[in-house]
């Protein structure tokens, strides 16, 4: 029984360097990209990302995120969270394709079939965004 507890404290002690290790190596990355003039908003991501890891939870960044990509990608057309969701969306796709081919039940293979087209036209509708905001960008 000791035996196990210590192994529990070990993980939990190596789960703490590993948080703290990662919050630093953010940080800095933080002051880097503040002095090289990177958009706001991924230091923000940054930020919080370096939050979670001191606190051990994902939650805040995972809600962060949300809300960026709502708002200002969404919402606003900001480019970074556009990005961030067109990356997000197209890693769905490739598993969902992948998960498409390997199954052999036809009504999974059908509803990962309604899935892949659907975030095809996600794809395309956030590529869409992008490729104006980078004509009006162009243009001014």
């Amino acid at each position: 029984m000791a035996e196990t507890k210590e192994l529990s404290d070990r993980e939990i002690y190596r789960a703490y360097l590993d948080n703290t290790r990662k919050s630093e190596e953010l940080q800095c990355e933080i002051m880097k990209g503040a002095r090289e003039g990177e958009d706001p908003c991924s230091l923000l991501v940054k930020a919080c990302r370096a939050i979670s890891a001191m606190t051990g939870s994902e939650v805040f960044t995972q809600q962060v995120e949300r809300s960026l990509r709502a708002v200002y990608g969404e919402s606003l057309d900001v480019k970074i969270p556009l990005e961030m969701e067109l990356k997000e969306t197209e890693a769905r796709l490739e598993r969902i394709r992948k998960s498409e081919t390997e199954t052999d039940e036809s009504d999974l293979r059908e509803a990962m079939h309604n899935a892949v087209r659907s975030h095809e036209a996600k794809v395309r509708q956030l590529r869409e965004k992008l490729d104006k905001q980078a004509g009006e960008s162009e243009g001014k």
